[in-house]
């Protein structure tokens, strides 16, 4: 599953990232690495997400999206519905 297929609401752990060292790196800066969990607090235009790691929100855009392979998270204190 890909953080573009993600629901809102849900908790997710990354667990690749398919993109350019540059773009790897930016992400890594965000906090969105490997072994990080995210949760989508909503959809963005043309299918990207608006993800929260702790309290730091960003989008992120469609395409880079569907390159972050994710696995659900499951807890008492997260959302089921992954």
């Amino acid at each position: 599953m890909n953080l573009a297929q993600c629901p809102v609401d849900a908790h997710a752990r990354v667990v690749a990232l398919d993109a350019e060292q540059s773009m790897r790196l930016r992400m890594s800066e965000l906090g969105l690495r490997v072994g990080a969990v995210v949760r989508v607090t909503q959809r963005a235009a043309f299918g990207g997400r608006v993800v929260a790691i702790g309290a730091q929100r960003f989008a992120v855009d469609g395409q880079t999206a569907t390159r972050i392979a994710i696995e659900p998270v499951r807890g008492a204190h997260q959302s089921p519905r992954l």
